[in-house]
C-alpha cells in the first residue's frame, strides 16, 4: 500500500457508537456474519505486527498484549444477561443496547509486569521506576495494536468503536468470561457489521471535528 492510501485510511477512521434495544438486536445474514468473523480475525492476526519493546515471556508470548472476542452470539447472551451481573446498572448503560448492535466484541487487554522480569516484585527505589517504566511500554505497544486494528477493520469496511471498557473493566465480567485477572482491559472494541442505512441508532465520535492542526502540537528542534 503506497502513502497516500494509508493516509486515506487513517483519515477514513471513525467512531461509530452502533445501538439496539436487548430485546430487538440486529440481525445479520450468515453471510455478513460469515464475512465480518473473517475480516476481524484477519486484522486481528495483522495487526499483531505492532512494535514492542520488552519481551514479556508471559505462556511462552512475547507480546504484552491479549485479544478476547466474542461473537455476535455471545455479545447477545451477555446483553440479555448484563442486568443480573450488575444489579446497580443505571439506565442510561449504553453497553448492553451496544451489544445488541455489534457483529462482534473484541477486549483488548496488556499484561503488567509485576514480578515478572525486571523489577522483581520490589516497590523501592531504580526498580520500581524501571517496572514502571516498562509497563508504560506495555500500554504503548497494546496501544499501537489497537489503532492497527481500528485502521484494517475500516480498511475491511468494518466499523469500530473503542470503549474504554466501563463494566468490562471489572473483576465479575473478567471472571465471568474467564479472562485471566492479572490483565488489564485497554480496549473494548464494539465491530460493526452493519451497513449503515441499516442500523436503528447510530451515533458518532465527538472528537472527529475537534482536532487542532498539526502545526499546533508539533514543533520541530
Amino acid at each position: 500500500m503506497d502513502a497516500p492510501a494509508l493516509a486515506s485510511i487513517i483519515k477514513q477512521r471513525q467512531t461509530w457508537k452502533v445501538m439496539a434495544s436487548v430485546d430487538q438486536p440486529i440481525v445479520h445474514s450468515r453471510e455478513q456474519l460469515h464475512a465480518g468473523d473473517q475480516g476481524l480475525a484477519d486484522a486481528i492476526a495483522t495487526a499483531g505486527w505492532a512494535p514492542f519493546h520488552y519481551d514479556r515471556a508471559a505462556d511462552g508470548i512475547a507480546e504484552p498484549w491479549r485479544v478476547h472476542v466474542l461473537n455476535q452470539d455471545r455479545c447477545r447472551t451477555l446483553a440479555r444477561e448484563f442486568s443480573s451481573l450488575f444489579l446497580d446498572i443505571k439506565p442510561t448503560n449504553k453497553l448492553p443496547a451496544m451489544l445488541s448492535a455489534c457483529g462482534a466484541l473484541a477486549l483488548v487487554t496488556w499484561l503488567p509486569q509485576f514480578s515478572h522480569g525486571v523489577g522483581g516484585g520490589s516497590d523501592t527505589g531504580v526498580e520500581k521506576e524501571k517496572r514502571v517504566q516498562i509497563d508504560e511500554e506495555h500500554v504503548a505497544a497494546a496501544s499501537a495494536f489497537v489503532q492497527n486494528l481500528l485502521l484494517l477493520l475500516t480498511a475491511e469496511g468494518l466499523g469500530s468503536y473503542w470503549s474504554s471498557g466501563g463494566q468490562f473493566r471489572s473483576k465479575e465480567m473478567f471472571n465471568h468470561l474467564q479472562i485471566p485477572t492479572d490483565q488489564r482491559l485497554l480496549a473494548a472494541v464494539f465491530v460493526d457489521y452493519t451497513p449503515e442505512s441499516d442500523a436503528p441508532e447510530r451515533a458518532a465520535g465527538k472528537h472527529r471535528e475537534n482536532r487542532a492542526d498539526a502545526g499546533r502540537w508539533s514543533r520541530w528542534i
